[in-house]
């Protein structure tokens, strides 16, 4: 019988602080199984140091060995370790095909990301994303969480290259925009699903990308508040009521997700 890894009794061992017990079996599942996800849990404890010392490294030799996880997970991370040089010198070349790679195999992260870079033409960091994590489940740990900021103060040169590695191109952008909104499952992606849903509802408020369809972007901004609970559609749709209106979209329903306003 081919021997397998109980993810769940991992997770769990993890999730009680037991770290060395979750590593020694994501170890065995990443070294003696060759398992994607658990060569990426062990990639995600030499990141943050979870019972191993922070190494990043390994840690990206573990996302590689990961890269081809299902949903374009390690690839993500992999662009975000090349675009911040942890375990290898900056490289904005490498993360942007690791980040399209991702984008391609459906990561909604991805797919945001590239739509905002293809926006500007920059290899920008998403200073608030430290890196998706897969324990218990997909999620994203932001930086706020206890993660290390990157700071290598400013460097001209790395900055100006910044600009070198994508074009800037509206149709691009548009499209993955489009593909980040377009996410059926978003059991684990709500926040995502919501605000990619608004930027491309946006995009075709404004005509980004060649296709200015209003209606339709109204449209989308209401199903970013309504379907995906994003208080800043619902901002959105409020500040500009009358101009939705106009287009057959009202903001009624949207009034909920706003904060109450204090008495004075």
């Amino acid at each position: 019988m081919k021997e397998s890894l109980d993810f769940v009794k991992a997770d769990a061992a993890f999730l009680r602080g037991d770290h060395k017990a979750a590593f020694e079996a994501y170890f065995h599942g990443a070294t003696a199984l060759k398992l994607p996800r658990a060569a990426f849990n062990v990639a995600f404890m030499y990141q943050h140091g979870f019972y191993v010392p922070r190494i990043p490294r390994f840690a990206l030799d573990y996302y590689t060995a990961a890269q081809y996880l299902e949903g374009g997970v390690a690839q993500f991370n992999l662009a975000l370790m090349h675009l911040r040089g942890q375990g290898t010198d900056v490289d904005f070349y490498r993360a942007a095909e690791y980040m399209k790679r991702s984008a391609a195999e459906g990561c909604v992260d991805a797919q945001m990301y590239l739509g905002v870079a293809y926006t500007t033409g920059c290899m920008f960091d998403p200073l608030d994303i430290d890196c998706i994590s897969m324990i218990p489940f997909r999620r994203v740990i932001r930086q706020n969480e206890g993660t290390l900021l990157y700071d290598r103060g400013f460097d001209p040169a790395l900055d100006a290259r910044r600009f070198e590695v994508l074009e800037a191109n509206e149709y691009d952008a548009a499209d993955m925009l489009e593909q980040a909104s377009r996410h059926k499952d978003t059991t684990y992606i709500e926040a995502q699903a919501g605000a990619a849903t608004l930027l491309f509802g946006q995009a075709l408020i404004e005509g980004l990308g060649g296709e200015y369809a209003p209606r339709r972007g109204w449209r989308l901004v209401k199903r970013a508040a309504i379907e995906h609970g994003s208080r800043e559609a619902a901002a959105y749709l409020t500040a500009h009521a009358q101009v939705a209106l106009s287009y057959g979209v009202d903001a009624a329903g949207v009034k909920y997700l706003l904060p109450e306003e204090q008495e004075e």
